[in-house]
């Protein structure tokens, strides 16, 4: 019985990358952006499909689910004619992943990584594909989608400031504090509030930062956060798991041949094995050969 499950898996990121319609990075490129030590590179165990992962995961990410939307609208944007369409597009379903930024699909996402989605949760749209000045904030969770504020795109001068702007918080404690409640860290905090400057100076070192709103609630980041490498942190640990869990189904696989082998005789004697991803990056363990699905996870058995 042939099988390398950890190959399968480089397969399976790269065939969803190339089917969203995004770059497809190669090993030597993504090693060149980590600015470590070769030697210490090399000491890492899989290091190359673990940068692999953290890279899809991060660019999955920054994608929109193409799904019918339960739309919100904030009291700041009741009188917003500009932001029919989008709501439209959104509750129908349709793809609005055209009018995200052009660096979501950038091959160095640690350089154009989008830090106010990882630290906060939100998402930007531009109102056309074209790009546009102003910008509409999103906020996304479970099937909803919060419609927050238009802002118009940050100045370097800092005349407009936009990606540390906390009202983008202040507005969802407002509207819809029910939703963000599993991140508030305190009431009534005393933590000193945090001057725009300082609270861009620290995103640029990397440093995530909580957010105190007008009567005292303090909140962690709703996005997770993001690593010193600026990566999500979500990112880094599905991309820790989903490793694990395909090592360890290779190690299972590979104790358990006689066993697989005899369930599978009845079908063929030269069973192939191959790990594919379901809709949600789960791993799954098929024959490929007569499309058998391996119930591995479940009762730790091959059936």
């Amino acid at each position: 019985m042939n099988f390398d499950f950890l190959s399968d898996l480089a397969d399976e990121l790269q065939r969803l990358l190339q089917e969203a319609e995004l770059t497809v990075p190669t090993y030597e490129q993504l090693r060149s952006q980590d600015k470590r030590s070769e030697e210490l590179k090399n000491k890492i165990q899989h290091y190359d499909l673990s940068n692999f992962l953290v890279n899809f995961f991060t660019v999955y990410s920054r994608r929109i689910p193409v799904t019918q939307w339960n739309v919100h609208i904030s009291s700041k944007l009741e009188r917003w004619n500009e932001i029919s369409d989008i709501a439209r597009k959104l509750e129908s379903g349709e793809d609005v992943n055209g009018l995200l930024s052009n660096k979501s699909k950038k091959l160095n996402q640690a350089k154009h990584a989008d830090l106010l989605r990882s630290e906060w949760g939100i998402y930007h749209l531009h109102f056309k594909e074209s790009r546009s000045e102003k910008l509409l904030f999103v906020y996304f969770n479970m099937n909803n989608a919060y419609l927050i504020d238009i802002m118009k795109h940050e100045k370097a001068d800092g005349s407009s400031v936009t990606w540390t702007n906390t009202d983008l918080i202040q507005i969802m404690h407002d509207n819809w504090p029910h939703v963000i409640e599993p991140y508030i860290f305190k009431i009534d905090s005393d933590t000193p509030v945090l001057t725009t400057e300082q609270r861009r100076t620290l995103r640029k070192k990397a440093a995530n930062t909580t957010i105190v709103v007008s009567d005292g609630t303090e909140y962690m980041p709703l996005g997770g956060g993001f690593s010193h490498s600026k990566y999500p942190i979500l990112a880094v640990i599905q991309s820790d798991s989903l490793l694990l869990t395909v090592k360890q189904l290779q190690a299972y696989v590979k104790d358990n041949y006689p066993v697989i082998k005899e369930t599978l005789v009845e079908y063929t004697s030269t069973p192939n094995l191959k790990l594919k991803l379901d809709d949600n990056f789960q791993p799954l363990v098929v024959e490929s050969e007569k499309g058998i699905l391996l119930n591995l996870q479940a009762n730790e058995e091959a059936q």
